[in-house]
């Protein structure tokens, strides 16, 4: 009987410490680095103030947790890129190319551009967000080598995300379309890197 009763209490903990970390993420995301209290995580989850202190020594764990969460949804939207350009043979992974670097380097059409690249400069306000994001755009950046790999495009990978957040940037500050300027940056960088269109 004490097992049984242990087993619903550590998920019933898993479940918690885990919509306390999606809580800080969509924070994190949303508002920054700054917006991510207990109390504030708290209320998002719908759980006592006390709880994030129970799973948390810190509000820097937290927000470490919450950095890695995000920049793991961003690196499997990449990885999914990834694979789908793997599946195509070689002509059409290149005839895609474009579509598929974008696909992989920006947020999806849920995500407001000018808010995603807002959250991502607010990482600069702790370094447990930026040592997450900095840990994870190494798998960022090795799936979109694999699309480049696989379109036979000899250039690194890191450009790429160079490129698309340049552009990105330069979009939301000008008023433009973030997907359709990177599209555009990114077919004239593939072009010097001996891409035929």
């Amino acid at each position: 009987m004490g097992e049984a009763n242990q087993t619903p209490k550590s998920l019933k903990a898993q479940i918690t410490r885990t919509s306390l970390v999606l809580a800080a993420a969509a924070l994190l995301r949303e508002q920054g680095p700054k917006a991510v209290t207990y109390r504030k995580v708290a209320q998002w989850a719908g759980a006592a103030s006390s709880s994030v202190g129970y799973y948390f020594e810190s509000t820097n764990q937290l927000l470490y947790e919450a950095g890695r969460y995000n920049i793991q949804l961003w690196a499997e939207r990449a990885e999914n890129s990834a694979t789908t350009a793997e599946s195509m043979d070689q002509a059409d992974c290149r005839k895609h190319l474009v579509n598929l670097l974008i696909s992989a380097s920006l947020p999806d059409d849920s995500v407001n551009p000018a808010a995603h690249y807002m959250q991502l400069l607010a990482a600069s306000e702790s370094e447990d967000v930026t040592e997450a994001y900095r840990n994870g755009r190494v798998q960022l950046d090795q799936a979109v080598g694999r699309i480049l790999k696989h379109a036979g495009v000899d250039m690194p990978s890191h450009i790429v995300g160079v490129v698309v957040d340049g552009a990105a940037v330069t979009a939301v500050s000008e008023g433009r379309d973030v997907r359709e300027l990177a599209a555009e940056l990114l077919k004239d960088v593939l072009a010097a890197f001996g891409r035929d269109e």
